[in-house]
């Protein structure tokens, strides 16, 4: 039955997609004329290749797209299955055959941020290229930047010969595509639309125009909304991913500037702020050696990709450094301290479960702040050497779980300069959906360790979580932790104790069998099936 109807389901998908019109590039667009403006200076002066690092990219050479060289800057292909989509009737996602990411990710011209010389022919972009409203988006925002480097004089590649007047009218091309085509319907409005704003505020703060201020109007509002919308109480990002986090939260300066730029006194200013620097602080507690966790999914992609490493993706350190230049009078204490509490709720009986007492782990040789990201489904213990978090909370997207796990109850931790047990990453979206499931799977994370199997997503699942419950904290503090989540309808609780550096952890439920760690992954380096270093780049 379960085969039938996904099969059905992808009679219903490719039908849909066989008969929809193809993709609409405007031929008709407005003049832009530049604005004078203040705040390009920013990113010419902090958002370019930092002089210590050997990250710049010649054209005539080579490219990375998620960690493969390529001597194509213009891609039609998936270069990791040589798969070509230039012929194809385009879809959002050719499953188990090919990832429409790869080109995507080539379209988004993101490579101009580093690259020093060659030449980018515009009339060699496929159809593909224009599939993606939100990729479309970005690769206006690095057109955009591009132009800021042409009127610095800076030695850089060269798109439509460098030539702003043109550059400007592509724009301006790509703004009436992105207006046209926004991603703000559907079960979930999320960082794909969110983008699609920034990419517009930014359009709107740098030209002039018939209709900008009416546009600038509205937008703005929409960004007003949809920080309400995406955006915890806490200022944590409701997609419940680290990496998802740092991409909306580049997307949050580039609105910061733009709106700065238009209207010192908007209202939306203060709240932009509170975001940034919420997750300056709670992205900072999962930095271990300059690498920030994956929890949930991660993509890789970025805006701010000058500073991006493709031989080293989890790098983060650069986006701190932006953010502190961005506020220079900040010290994040007061941010910081708001992340300080405890929680304790009523604490239930569990004598009468069954139980599992995992191995101990040394952990802690000094001092350790305890921290709660109640809103985003983290809890997190350390020092600036130590680490120990676990996951539980709400599933992203408020429920769907899009790019959520199943890592309920999952902990991770970083001592004596070496990994004890890691969250694994992501592998890879819908080009094949075992490995999707894998990486997103309870057997891939440090959680518990039911008698249970728990049924794989198909490929129209994907981007869902079916089969695994919000988590509740009951107790959270310096000293302990426990709280519980429901995985295939077996409610499990874990309970965490520290004592004198030591982390004892113990798993009980009525519902189900649950088995003992005898070790972590202090001899995988943290890792308990498998690790992806970033998107595609599996280990």
């Amino acid at each position: 039955m379960t085969n039938l109807k996904t099969l059905l389901k992808k009679l219903k998908y490719n039908t849909r997609y066989l008969i929809k019109a193809n993709v609409e590039i405007p031929s008709n667009f407005r003049i832009f004329e530049r604005r004078n403006t203040n705040f390009h200076h920013f990113f010419l002066k902090e958002c370019t290749v930092p002089k210590y690092r050997d990250i710049e990219i010649d054209l005539n050479k080579q490219i990375q797209i998620f960690g493969k060289f390529t001597d194509k800057y213009v891609i039609s292909k998936d270069i990791f299955t040589n798969y070509d989509f230039s012929k194809k009737k385009l879809k959002p996602a050719f499953f188990n055959i090919a990832d429409v990411k790869v080109p995507y990710e080539a379209s988004r011209l993101q490579y101009l941020q580093k690259a020093k010389s060659g030449k980018i022919d515009v009339n060699k972009f496929s159809l593909i290229y224009w599939n993606s409203p939100m990729d479309v988006a970005i690769r206006n925002i690095n057109l955009i930047f591009h132009l800021f480097n042409i009127e610095s004089d800076r030695k850089i590649a060269e798109i439509l010969g460098n030539n702003t007047d043109l550059i400007s009218s592509y724009i301006s091309q790509h703004y009436e595509f992105i207006i046209n085509n926004l991603e703000n319907k559907g079960n979930v409005v999320g960082n794909h639309y969110l983008i699609e704003l920034t990419s517009i505020l930014l359009t709107l703060a740098t030209f002039n125009f018939d209709s900008a201020e009416e546009d600038w109007q509205y937008f703005h509002n929409e960004l007003l909304s949809e920080l309400n919308n995406q955006f915890n109480e806490d200022g944590t990002n409701f997609e419940g991913s680290s990496h998802y986090s740092v991409f909306v939260t580049e997307a949050l300066i580039i609105c910061r500037l733009a709106i700065e730029e238009k209207d010192k006194n908007s209202v939306i200013l203060q709240k932009i702020d509170e975001i940034i620097k919420s997750n300056y602080v709670f992205l900072s507690k999962l930095m271990n050696k300059g690498e920030l966790s994956q929890i949930g999914d991660n993509d890789s992609g970025r805006l701010f990709y000058f500073a991006f490493d493709e031989d080293a993706p989890l790098k983060m350190d650069w986006l701190f450094e932006i953010i502190r230049k961005l506020y220079q009078k900040s010290n994040f204490n007061s941010e910081e301290k708001r992340f300080e509490y405890e929680v304790n709720s009523t604490i239930p009986s569990l004598n009468n479960f069954k139980k599992a007492a995992h191995k101990q782990i040394k952990v802690f040789t000094k001092d350790y702040q305890s921290y709660c990201f109640k809103d985003f489904g983290i809890y997190i213990w350390r020092n600036d050497e130590e680490y120990f978090s676990v996951r539980c909370g709400p599933i992203g997207q408020n429920g769907i779980g899009g790019h959520s796990h199943y890592d309920q109850l999952s902990i991770e931790c970083f001592t004596n300069n070496s990994w004890i047990a890691r969250d694994p990453g992501t592998g890879t979206y819908t080009d094949d959906i075992k490995i999707r499931n894998q990486f997103r799977s309870l057997e891939y994370h440090w959680g518990p360790k039911p008698k249970i199997k728990i049924p794989e997503e198909d490929e129209f699942d994907c981007f869902r979580l079916n089969h695994m419950g919000d988590g509740e904290v009951l107790k959270s503090d310096k000293y302990n932790f426990l709280g519980f989540a429901d995985f295939f309808g077996k409610r499990i609780y874990r309970k965490i104790s520290f004592n004198e550096g030591k982390v004892s952890i113990e798993d009980f439920s009525k519902d189900v069998e649950l088995e003992e760690y005898t070790s972590w992954g202090e001899q995988q380096n943290g890792i308990k099936v498998g690790f992806s270093n970033g998107y595609k780049r599996i280990i």
